[in-house]
């Protein structure tokens, strides 16, 4: 009877309040990356290392954590990166409060997205 109680308070809970999103958030790093004009040479060069470092850490393989969700090419380079986040930069202008690394993954599990394993249905 406790076990009830406990998941009726605990159900009853408010969701948490959002992780904070990190220094830049969604639409943040698209208004950096598609900055233009005499002064985008700083913001595009701050894009391209951002999404430069979210890929590494995308890519990077830990042990426990569960698989790859990106699969891109062995080719990738740094700006094929950047123009594959800002294919999908129309997501990041509804996206305040979504730190900018959540919209990198986002862009690219669609961009690159790995291959389903049917095998194990």
């Amino acid at each position: 009877m406790l076990w009830l109680m406990a998941l009726t308070v605990v159900t009853a809970l408010p969701p948490p309040v959002p992780t904070h999103p990190g220094f830049v958030d969604a639409a943040q790093l698209a208004a950096i990356c598609s900055a233009d004009g005499p002064e985008a040479e700083g913001p595009r060069a701050l894009c391209l290392g951002y999404v430069t470092g979210a890929v590494d850490q995308l890519l990077a393989r830990v042990p426990g954590r569960r698989p790859a969700t990106v699969c891109p090419p062995a080719d990738l380079t740094p700006k094929a990166a950047v123009d594959a986040v800002m294919r999908y930069a129309r997501f990041a202008a509804t996206g305040k409060g979504i730190g900018a690394a959540d919209f990198v993954r986002f862009a690219l599990e669609r961009a690159y997205p790995c291959p389903v394993d049917r095998s194990r249905r």
